[in-house]
């Protein structure tokens, strides 16, 4: 998984790429102790200062055994189900504990030994076998009915039937057919038709011509898909159709506490997200970290208000500091204000909360009651909504590998874009070379380029303006000549 090779386990073959490093049952027995608490001396590590103190303490007592690999600690939590572990930059993560006795069969049991590159290996090749298994499916219905792979579609030949309705049982792909300039309309008009089994199948989009008829020239090889969802999560997260209010300090989008869409929409949104995420399309969704945390089933606090709201988790901290008299300076109650389509409602967080004033003694548990609302309460039948369209699509068990800031990489991609990256990963034909003048020429000007028109390059090559989960090294970027 880039930092280790170990030899492919029998689940995957996506958590190695190079031969064994150790012999893989030594690395199974090494693991299966370091879980079970053989060699652990820490109980759950609640910080990455603990979990390294543990992982220390674990390889000195492996020192005698040099057959055996000595990176791999875990924290004990006697009758806990599951351990912390830390997960390589993103904080402690959760992991199923292994049965006692059992040995490793597969790296995807230990998630924190997988880089973020690895996951999405595993999640793209998930999607895969799913879609191959649906398409196989469609194709034995429509056998078993005396009608060719497709259906209906497949009588008039191969092309209609990868171009079948979008909702049809028997199609081979999930057909998409959008007119240009109604693309949401037209897209969540089809989504709304098609079953779990039809969102699996692989995507094909077609842009039609404004009144229907005529269908654009070429053909969906991802960059139409690309296009497609880059127009559709524009219009989408716009506030002016509020599903989602802009937060101008933190640059976010967030659920509309107010909005006045059906549910219905809201998991229309998740799908098109879990849509873009399965078949591999990074999206600018600008949805912040709570948001994944809450998706991956984890809690919010007080801290993930500043992510969103910035100034007011800094007024909240200042009452939580203030060493004066906190009911007569703040004036506030266990009531909240925040505004609906121009006009100011409140919202209790306790019952008569409205008559019950913030002091020094209470004070905690009115910032801890303000921060669910806000991330939580305010926006909850909205959310579970959002979430189960998501994970109607996208939540196998390879989605399980990921911590909530590596969705977020999964689904926005990387902000940071490294054109050093993209110049060392770059391959050249027809002539040209790394050291050609045109070429050397063509990386001058492209590294001196600011960002906005770095993103524009990108965007004009992909289809997209952030880098993969891998980095922009990950592209290969092929330059040849366009004429003689």
């Amino acid at each position: 998984a880039g930092v280790l090779s170990f030899q492919p386990c029998n689940m995957c073959c996506l958590c190695a790429r190079r031969p064994c490093r150790v012999p893989y049952q030594a690395f199974q027995e090494a693991a299966s102790r370091a879980i079970h608490g053989k060699h652990a001396t820490a109980a759950a590590a609640s910080s990455n200062g603990e979990q390294r103190a543990a992982i220390d303490s674990a390889q000195q007592q492996q020192q005698g055994e040099p057959s055996h690999p000595q990176h791999l600690a875990s924290s004990s939590t006697g009758a806990a189900q599951q351990r912390l572990v830390g997960g390589g930059g993103g904080g402690a993560v959760a992991v199923p504990a292994v049965a006692p006795g059992r040995s490793i069969s597969s790296l995807c049991e230990l998630p924190f030994l997988l880089t973020t590159e690895a996951k999405s290996n595993i999640l793209r090749d998930e999607a895969a076998l799913q879609q191959q298994h649906v398409v196989h499916a469609s194709a034995m219905a429509a056998l078993l009915q005396g009608l060719p792979p497709g259906g209906a579609a497949g009588a008039a030949g191969a092309a209609a039937a990868g171009a079948a309705a979008a909702g049809d049982p028997l199609a081979l792909s999930l057909s998409l057919r959008v007119r240009r300039g109604h693309e949401m309309e037209d897209a969540l008009r089809q989504i709304r038709s098609c079953g779990p089994q039809e969102l699996k199948k692989p995507l094909r989009v077609t842009f039609l011509s404004e009144d229907g008829v005529l269908p654009e020239e070429g053909l969906d090889q991802g960059g139409v898909s690309r296009e497609f969802f880059q127009l559709l999560v524009g219009q989408l997260f716009n506030a002016d159709y509020g599903l989602f209010v802009y937060v101008e300090e933190s640059r976010v989008c967030w659920f509309n506490p107010a909005s006045m869409e059906s549910l219905d929409e809201f998991e229309l949104v998740g799908i098109v997200l879990g849509l873009a995420c399965y078949n591999g399309v990074i999206i600018d969704a600008h949805l912040p970290l709570p948001a994944y945390k809450k998706l991956m089933g984890l809690g919010v606090s007080f801290a993930d208000v500043a992510l969103l709201y910035p100034s007011l988790h800094s007024g909240l901290q200042q009452l939580l500091e203030y060493d004066g008299d906190v009911e007569a300076t703040f004036c506030r109650s266990f009531e909240v204000e925040y505004e609906a389509f121009g006009a100011t409602q409140k919202a209790e967080l306790l019952p008569g909360g409205s008559d019950i004033a913030v002091t020094a003694a209470n004070r905690g548990q009115f910032v801890e009651l303000y921060s669910a609302w806000l991330l939580s309460g305010s926006v909850a039948d909205q959310f579970a909504a959002f979430a189960s369209g998501f994970h109607r699509v996208c939540g196998g068990p390879a989605l399980s590998l990921f911590r909530y800031e590596e969705v977020e990489l999964l689904v926005e991609g990387l902000p940071h874009l490294d054109f050093k990256q993209l110049q060392a990963g770059a391959r050249y034909e027809a002539g040209y070379s790394a050291s050609h003048p045109t070429i050397t020429a063509l990386w001058s000007v492209l590294l001196a380029l600011p960002i906005d028109e770095k993103r524009a390059f990108l965007q004009f090559c992909t289809g997209c303006d952030r880098a993969p989960v891998a980095g922009l090294g990950a592209l290969r970027l092929l330059v040849q000549r366009a004429g003689p």
